[in-house]
């Protein structure tokens, strides 16, 4: 009995420290000069897989954007399916997929840095402010999104294709 109640108290603490984030750099730009970004689960549960991303993005001397619009917060409320690499098999065979906020597409299989059967996907903003592309892999914490490109549609020039590179730390 004592064994049995040692191994379940180890379990549970396992359990608890499970990472259900994963800090990211975000990538040099031509207006900006990096930044930093974690991705944290929400919600895990049958009903709903909720992941936040949280960003602060440094611009550039000169840049003509306020302070306090770079940085942030993004919801994603995503299928239960994609809390796992199953939601990703599933939009591999059906090749989109209309959410209320978003539609899905999947892309191709990739290989990221040594990760092979990575997948990448579009998201589409029902907003149209914005595509965001997500390379997924079930080996990377939280979300197990390894990178993220976000590009910016805008009725300023300057602003209408910008992207903004997001890559996992890796340590």
């Amino acid at each position: 009995m004592k064994t049995f109640i040692a191994m379940t108290f180890i379990l549970f603490s396992q359990l608890a420290l499970a990472k259900d984030f994963a800090d990211y750099h975000i990538q040099k730009g031509k207006l900006h000069s990096g930044g930093k970004a974690r991705v944290e689960v929400l919600e895990n549960s049958p009903e709903k897989f909720i992941v936040k991303l949280n960003y602060e993005i440094y611009k550039k001397i000169l840049v003509p954007i306020p302070d306090d619009q770079l940085k942030g917060e993004s919801l994603f409320e995503l299928p239960s399916e994609f809390r796992n690499e199953q939601g990703y098999m599933e939009l591999e065979t059906k090749d989109t997929l209309e959410l209320p906020n978003a539609t899905l597409k999947f892309v191709k299989r990739v290989k990221w840095n040594q990760l092979t059967d990575a997948y990448q996907l579009l998201i589409l903003p029902k907003n149209g402010r914005s595509k965001i592309e997500v390379i997924y892999h079930p080996s990377i914490p939280a979300a197990g999104w390894a990178k993220m490109v976000i590009t910016f549609i805008s009725s300023i020039p300057i602003f209408n294709g910008y992207q903004i590179i997001i890559d996992i730390n890796e340590n």
